[in-house]
């Protein structure tokens, strides 16, 4: 699932590639910036605007078992930006071209984690409007546990502190093809953290795509 022999490229802290390639394993090592690809699925729900949160498998490397962006994952060296539509697909099961996505300012992120690996990273942020049920979805066993859709602004409310909980749904894809949906009262300490912000900028940009695009 996370292979530290892939090859990445080196950033400077400005967003500047350097050319320099180097393993990822020592990349989060030494705390070089590299660029990662972001997928945030914006679709139209029963209470408005929705994002569609992925839950981290609980073996991952960094925030296991936390909701974060749709799809996300580190761009290889040389890979252009179509190419990072491999996430998507990857993690989800949904294929889907450069022209889906809206794309957004790139984000700047520093995590440092108790495990030694400290990770900066350019965001290749996007926005993606796919009104598919999630149980349509076909996500990656070892990579996502889990779904779940958020009003965008009950997100955002809750990552900056403004409500306790959001209540929703897991969709969770099994083995055999199947899934189940449990009731998920969403916390704060149950995301990802971003700065503050972060959650509101994407609610107001996920709003506007799909006002724009219904």
């Amino acid at each position: 699932m996370t292979d530290p022999d892939e090859v990445l490229e080196v950033f400077d802290p400005d967003g500047r590639p350097t050319g320099q390639a180097k393993a990822r394993g020592r990349i989060h090592l030494d705390g070089d910036w590299h660029l990662a690809f972001f997928c945030w699925i914006a679709r139209s729900g029963p209470a408005g605007v929705e994002l569609v949160l992925q839950k981290r498998s609980d073996g991952k490397d960094v925030f296991p078992s936390r909701f974060d962006a749709s799809a996300a994952g580190h761009v290889r060296f040389g890979e252009s930006r179509t190419e990072m539509l491999r996430e998507v697909r990857e993690e989800l099961g949904l294929t889907v071209s450069e022209s889906d996505l809206l794309a957004l300012p790139r984000h700047r992120q520093e995590h440092v984690h108790a495990n030694g690996i400290v990770d900066r990273e350019h965001h290749d942020l996007n926005l993606l409007r796919c009104d598919l049920p999630l149980s349509a979805y076909a996500p990656s066993q070892l990579e996502v546990s889990g779904l779940a859709p958020v009003p965008a602004a009950a997100l955002a409310d809750l990552a900056e502190g403004l409500r306790d909980e959001v209540e929703t749904e897991l969709v969770e894809h099994l083995a055999d093809g199947s899934f189940c949906v449990t009731p998920l009262r969403l916390r704060r300490e149950h995301l990802v953290p971003y700065e503050r912000g972060y959650h509101r900028r994407l609610a107001e940009q996920a709003s506007k795509l799909v006002t724009r695009s219904s």
